[in-house]
């Protein structure tokens, strides 16, 4: 669609109160009228949202997504006022954006609790004695083993099942001490977590 405002250099804006820019927005989706709003109110939007957020990075991106958002309702909002309807969207981004923070946070908090949690389970005697307990998990733990890197596979069966120590694991393999030791440790990581799964099934 033609672009009604920036066809004619005569119109100036900035006469316009903002609900004639909202209406004629509405009524040609000539984006200079919506771009005047821009002008008149995005640093009324970054305050709302730096407020809120205590974080300019985060408050520049929501401020983007409410225009955004304004962009696509105004034509079929009944807005009275185009301020007070700005400051509600911005606030709802706002508070849409700290909960998805907060579920960010708590989500790799579960992440890294269950990275300890797993560590601890390959590293403690359940570990050594699971398959005593539970042979029918031997083939389970196998598969578990065989979907892990091949440095890591390779680690995992000299440590656990050979009982080598870092150093013969390195002379044996031509790993450096320090690489096993990674290995073994995201190795082991890994495997906790496909093991735990097994058991959680197991026990459904």
């Amino acid at each position: 669609m033609i672009d009604l405002v920036s066809t004619n250099k005569s119109n100036d804006l900035t006469r316009y109160s903002d609900e004639e820019l909202v209406q004629c927005f509405t009524d040609t989706r000539a984006s200079g009228y919506f771009s005047e709003l821009y002008s008149r109110y995005a640093h009324l939007s970054f305050g709302v949202c730096l407020k809120i957020l205590k974080d300019e990075t985060e408050s520049r991106e929501v401020v983007s997504d409410v225009f955004k958002i304004l962009f696509s309702r105004l034509p079929s909002a009944s807005v009275k006022s185009f301020r007070n309807y700005l400051y509600t969207i911005s606030r709802n981004e706002c508070i849409r954006k700290l909960r998805q923070r907060k579920a960010e946070a708590q989500k790799l908090s579960e992440w890294q609790r269950l990275e300890n949690d797993a560590t601890d389970f390959v590293e403690n005697e359940g570990f050594y004695t699971l398959l005593d307990k539970e042979p029918s998990l031997t083939e389970e733990v196998q598969k578990a083993i065989g979907n892990l890197g091949r440095e890591q596979q390779v680690c995992i069966h000299l440590f656990f099942f050979e009982e080598k120590s870092y150093r013969d694991i390195s002379l044996k393999t031509g790993f450096t001490e320090k690489q096993v030791k990674s290995y073994l440790q995201n190795g082991k990581r890994n495997l906790g977590i496909a093991l735990q799964e097994v058991l959680q099934r197991k026990n459904a």
